[in-house]
């Protein structure tokens, strides 16, 4: 979000959008939230099955200058 520009939301605004505050959470939906994303940050890509490592992108130097 660009910090120049102050959004003033309304809370009839939040609530036609659907967004709640931290302050509107139960601590148990906290709770349930942290287990989530403590979840999601735990998982990992399964491996593909491919053993070789990808090369970065290295642009090839140029053998002739064209005039």
């Amino acid at each position: 979000m660009n910090p120049i520009i102050k959004q003033v939301w309304t809370s009839e605004e939040l609530a036609r959008w659907g967004i709640r505050s931290i302050e509107a959470f139960t601590q148990e939906e906290l709770a349930v939230l942290q287990q989530k994303l403590a979840g999601w940050i735990r998982q990992r890509v399964p491996p593909t099955g491919n053993n070789r490592r990808r090369q970065s992108f290295v642009m090839k130097p140029r053998t002739s200058d064209p005039a």
